[in-house]
């Protein structure tokens, strides 16, 4: 009898470890595709703020080129107020 009584709580055991086991499986698969989603999230912002750096890039070098020949203008319209 006493065999039988270890030889089911040796079962119990082994099922309780089972469902552990497969838990466990499902767990990570739960953190890795929770991982992939935030790679591919971070990816994506990556790739946004560089769109977003190379557009602020080529607008302050147009605002350069397009205030340049102004600012020389008020400069001068500056100097004519200030000599009259």
């Amino acid at each position: 009898m006493r065999a039988q009584e270890e030889i089911a709580l040796l079962q119990k055991r082994i099922n309780e470890l089972e469902k552990q086991l497969d838990n466990l499986r499902l767990s990570r698969r739960v953190l890795m595709d929770l991982l992939e989603q935030v790679e591919k999230e971070k990816n994506l912002l990556s790739s946004q703020l560089q769109k977003v750096k190379k557009s602020k890039k080529h607008q302050k070098g147009l605002i350069k080129k397009s205030f340049s020949p102004q600012f020389e203008v008020y400069e001068l319209k500056d100097y004519i107020r200030e000599k009259t």
